[in-house]
């Protein structure tokens, strides 16, 4: 099984999960909040540390989607883009490359800078 399936798996039962629980709160920001909170790192998982090619990004994209589409209940691909917008959900790169900056800077900020060599030998190399 490739990455982006694997990763797919997993948010799509830890998404499942939560809408069962979010269920009778009846509240689609709340669901949301969980969505970010706890179902997005199922699907970020180790992108902080390997780069994530275009063609899982997409398909990662698509599993956001699917979970806004159910959340909100909206068909259309344009809203399904602007609520992700107005949600701060934005694409699966931009949010892999913000949590690669935050890791790389938290290298920085303790001065392993034999890690950060590490990690880009393993990246670049």
């Amino acid at each position: 099984m490739c990455l982006s399936e694997y990763l797919k798996l997993k948010f799509y039962r830890v998404l499942i999960v939560y809408f069962q629980q979010v269920k009778g709160a009846n509240s689609e920001f709340t669901t949301v909040e969980l969505l970010k909170s706890y179902c997005l790192p199922f699907l970020l998982y180790g992108f902080d540390a390997v780069t994530l090619s275009d063609a899982n990004a997409r398909v990662l994209d698509r599993c956001l989607d699917r979970a806004v589409y159910r959340i909100y209940g909206v068909w259309d691909k344009d809203n399904v883009s602007y609520l992700r917008t107005l949600l701060g959900l934005h694409g699966v790169s931009n949010l892999a490359k913000n949590r690669r900056a935050k890791f790389l800077n938290g290298l920085l900020d303790t001065g392993s800078a034999a890690l950060m060599y590490i990690h880009y030998t393993n990246c670049l190399g």
